[in-house]
């Protein structure tokens, strides 16, 4: 059990140390989107103990809870993109024509799709609420907000960089 509380703080303190608050520092050139989300996931992981004021008891029960969260929204995110970027084949006229059914039932695919997500998501939620006081609970809202707001943050900075790289 020391051990692998070990590895989980190596693994943090060494995320912490790599990975720099998102709103103070772009990511380095070159990084695909998925190195990217890992590195703001890690940044999450780091920053949530402190933010919600967790004991290593807690830590160690939210940690994989958390994770459960992050990968059920990207993996129902992606499946969203795939089936959004389908309809805009589908749609944009260059794709040859598709009758009102197969679109109908890409839009049903859809609907499905954002309903069982959304159960899933509160399923992953409800599980790391029953680490946290309620307290806490609230302080996950508040937290949840700030990681998505320096998230976006980033992207915007990586956008101004990319613009000003292409006008040099």
């Amino acid at each position: 059990m020391k051990i692998s509380v070990l590895c989980v703080a190596l693994v943090l303190a060494s995320a912490a140390a790599y990975a720099q608050p998102p709103a103070q520092q772009p990511p380095p050139a070159g990084l695909a989107a998925g190195e990217v989300q890992k590195l703001l996931d890690a940044y999450a992981l780091v920053q949530a103990q402190d933010f919600l004021g967790l004991n290593d008891a807690q830590f160690n029960a939210f940690l994989p809870r958390l994770r459960v969260l992050q990968e059920t929204r990207r993996r129902n995110e992606q499946e969203r993109m795939r089936l959004v970027q389908e309809l805009r084949r589908m749609t944009n006229g260059r794709g040859g024509q598709f009758s009102e059914n197969d679109l109908r039932e890409r839009l049903r695919l859809l609907r499905e799709l954002e309903s069982r997500a959304g159960g899933e998501i509160q399923r992953a939620v409800e599980g790391i609420d029953q680490t946290l006081d309620v307290r806490q609970q609230a302080r996950f809202r508040v937290f949840e907000q700030e990681i998505e707001m320096r998230k976006l943050q980033l992207l915007m900075r990586a956008r101004q960089q990319n613009r000003a790289n292409r006008g040099q």
